[in-house]
């Protein structure tokens, strides 16, 4: 199965209205490239910019995308919230499991987190680069862990199932959610030790994460996975996705495009459709095929069967 742990498809959609079939030119995906790519499931990210004026609401439409593009019968996207689901869908259809990306769309309020999981959502990125009422992102120019509020809205997502994105989150941040007990991912970050950028994972994170039984997916954007005098390349990428292995284990490194979140990607990676020339690079650099496929999705899919949750409804 293969899997992509990060898209901000949604957060365009809502700008420029339409459906993702058959193609859109002005989108990094869309149903014709989900089919070539043979992805079955993009985790959907529900983005809220940190001076957004109206988080909440700019939420609710992105969600209001997601189910309308569910709903239609002539768009092969369904919404899903467990494996089993995803199971079930018909081939040719990819699922779509709704994340958030900046929980400040919850405007303090802990209660919105039954809301959103009732509209899908199964995964929560605390915060977006800067400061929030929760936490702290990587870009904030202070260095403190959770707020009150943070640490009970980690709490009550964990207890509903749901598993927290640390992607953006500084590292203080990053240690207070180990320490919680919560499922745990970076849904798009890499290995800071091959490229030193404030979102990409240091040793010591990678560590932290390891202890928790983490899962990381790898971002292809390439400012995030090598220095601007160097052409990032699927041989970087492969680069990044080794160096994560050596801490985290060989079923917990996937992929976490950005697509349609970035403005270019690495050589030789246009969007889905070259997921077959990552999984040469990655045979390439001497993973087994049983290991490819992991990155791919495999990995993410068993990851996820661990935590996906009781609370289902």
């Amino acid at each position: 199965m293969r899997a992509d742990l990060h898209v901000d498809t949604l957060w365009r959609l809502e700008e420029k209205g339409g459906g993702l079939t058959p193609f859109r030119d002005d989108l990094q995906i869309d149903a014709k490239r989900c089919l070539e790519g043979d992805v079955r499931l993009l985790c959907t990210a529900i983005f809220t910019e940190d001076q957004r004026k109206d988080p909440w609401e700019h939420c609710c439409r992105l969600l209001d995308v997601k189910d309308r593009i569910s709903d239609d019968p002539g768009e092969p996207f369904r919404s899903v919230t467990t494996p089993a689901e995803l199971a079930d869908l018909d081939q040719g259809v990819t699922g779509m499991l709704a994340t958030i990306e900046n929980a400040r769309c919850l405007e303090g309020d802990l209660s919105r987190l039954d809301e959103l999981h009732h509209r899908g959502v199964r995964m929560l990125g605390l915060t977006w680069n800067g400061q929030n009422e929760l936490g702290q992102g990587v870009l904030a120019d202070q260095h403190q862990g959770l707020t009150t509020f943070g640490k009970a809205v980690v709490e009550k997502a964990a207890q509903m199932g749901w598993a927290i994105d640390i992607s953006h989150l500084n590292h203080e941040g990053v240690v207070d959610v180990c320490e919680s007990g919560a499922p745990v991912i970076a849904t798009h970050s890499n290995a800071r030790t091959i490229h030193d950028h404030p979102r990409n994972l240091s040793d010591e994170i990678l560590r932290h994460l390891a202890e928790v039984d983490g899962m990381v997916g790898v971002n292809i954007f390439p400012p995030f996975l090598a220095p601007p005098e160097e052409t990032a390349t699927l041989a970087t990428v492969v680069r990044h996705v080794i160096h994560l292995m050596e801490f985290l284990g060989k079923g917990h490194v996937a992929l976490g495009t950005d697509l349609d979140g970035i403005s270019n990607t690495a050589r030789g990676f246009r969007d889905h459709r070259d997921l077959d020339a990552l999984a040469n690079a990655l045979d390439g650099g001497g993973l087994e095929s049983q290991v490819v496929s992991s990155v791919l999705g495999d990995g993410f899919l068993h990851w996820w069967s661990n935590w996906s949750a009781p609370l289902e409804s």
